[in-house]
């Protein structure tokens, strides 16, 4: 069973679930925290990297040490109403960063929403592991009615008006932006606001699907610099090997899981 309830304008959802993993209901975003043995306490706030992004002046806050697996799957299969790929395994330990490669249409973000209890698979098992605050970027987000300021300050009710401008002007927004409706700012506009509430929150694991979407050359480079020096877990979904071959640790390629004919 799972409880909800609406934080802020921008609906952050909070979600207790049962260990088992199975459906969940619509969700618009946010941190995730995974924690305990019987009871999971989610927060959603998916999170989006648009275009625009020009430079990241700020780094990634780290949560408590998490279990030593962070995701175990067996005999996993995704999809929604037919299946994507054979059954795989899954075994992501903590402080590996992996990312998951392949042609598009293959399920990848699929995947992504599988592992982390967002869409039921379609058969096999997947299971999280214990203390885990999980940020996850999602490639789509349309904003809200809120300002920026007012959207990070019911996030974030202990920041003072001055701590959240001060926050938001080191995505790059300014004071224009800051006072702006959510939903009247560009793509890269709306990401920096929701990269600053990523980057105030403690996580111990990043999943971020195709983050250098849009993104030029020196965003980039941040981007990958501030996963560099995160100490975390990271699942990364990317096509810019380039982008990603510093820090990454290993690569899961799905082609070599899919049922379709590439």
């Amino acid at each position: 069973s799972y409880q909800a309830a609406a934080h802020g304008a921008d609906a952050i959802q909070y979600f207790q679930i049962r260990r088992s993993i199975g459906a969940c209901e619509k969700y618009h975003g946010a941190v995730i925290d995974h924690a305990g043995r019987d009871d999971t306490r989610v927060f959603l706030e998916v999170e989006n990297l648009g275009k625009e992004l020009e430079s990241l002046k700020d780094t990634f806050l780290e949560a408590r040490t998490p279990s030593r697996e962070v995701i175990r799957a067996e005999s996993l299969v995704i999809g929604y109403n037919e299946p994507l790929n054979r059954p795989m395994d899954f075994l992501l330990l903590r402080g590996e960063k992996v990312a998951v490669r392949g042609v598009n249409g293959l399920g990848k973000t699929t995947l992504m929403k599988t592992l982390l209890g967002l869409i039921p698979a379609l058969g096999g098992t997947v299971e999280l592991g214990d203390f885990l605050s999980i940020g996850y970027f999602e490639q789509e987000d349309e904003g809200g009615e809120e300002t920026a300021l007012e959207n990070i300050m019911s996030c974030f009710p202990n920041f003072t008006n001055a701590q959240a401008r001060a926050a938001l002007a080191r995505m790059g927004l300014t004071k224009e932006h800051i006072t702006s409706q959510v939903r009247v700012l560009s793509g890269g506009e709306r990401a920096r606001v929701r990269l600053c509430r990523l980057m105030n929150r403690e996580c111990n694991f990043l999943v971020l699907d195709e983050p250098t979407n849009h993104l030029d050359v020196d965003a980039k480079a941040e981007l990958t610099r501030a996963l560099s020096e995160y100490r975390g877990t990271v699942l990364l979904v990317s096509h810019e090997p380039e982008f990603y071959s510093s820090f990454i640790t290993r690569v899961v390629n799905l082609e070599e899981y899919t049922l379709k004919v590439i």
